[in-house]
């Protein structure tokens, strides 16, 4: 139940941090998370760094361009 709890508010820790909502609920929002301690700003923060590196497309595939040339089977 804990986990659950630290992990609902590490995810509005980090909706907050991104954005989502306007700045005095983001700020409400920072304060309650806060008084959850230090595993639910551990999450928040791991969450909102993850967020920030799949926006900059850290986890997109990587197209590797065709070669030119073929290899021959002998």
């Amino acid at each position: 139940m804990k986990l659950m709890v630290h992990a609902l508010g590490a995810w509005f820790a980090v909706e907050a941090a991104s954005g989502r909502y306007p700045r005095p609920v983001a700020v409400g929002l920072t304060m309650l998370v806060s008084r959850l301690g230090a595993p639910a700003t551990v999450l928040a923060m791991a969450g909102y760094g993850l967020m920030r590196l799949r926006e900059a497309g850290a986890f997109e595939r990587r197209r590797v361009a065709p070669n030119s040339r073929k290899r021959s089977a002998g």
